[in-house]
């Protein structure tokens, strides 16, 4: 096999250094750029995190209420049934006592 010429050989070593620097620099570029997206995407993680924590902190809470509200709901039928019982009460005692006064 043949040597190649000092002129080429010399070319051909400073050929591999530049494509070398050159491939390191893009490489250290793609790393400082990924680095950065990466803490871009971990804050935006975190905010996430937090939107979806106070999401849930208010689901719970209008749970509670809407808990809340049914039972007293529930308590005004109830009041309203006992009210409407003692009206028709009032209404069947003021008609037999104004039945017997008519005679």
């Amino acid at each position: 096999m043949k040597k190649p010429e000092p002129k080429k050989q010399n070319q051909l070593v400073e050929d591999v250094a530049v494509g070398g620097s050159e491939e390191r620099k893009a490489l250290e570029d793609e790393a400082v750029m990924l680095r950065e997206k990466f803490k871009k995407l971990q804050s935006e993680l975190e905010a996430k995190t937090k939107e979806a924590k106070n999401a849930e902190s208010n689901a719970i809470a209008m749970r509670k209420q809407s808990e809340g509200f049914l039972l007293e709901y529930d308590r005004l039928l109830e009041d309203n049934q006992n009210l409407r019982n003692q009206l028709h009460s009032v209404d069947r005692g003021l008609s037999h006592s104004g039945s017997k006064t008519v005679m």
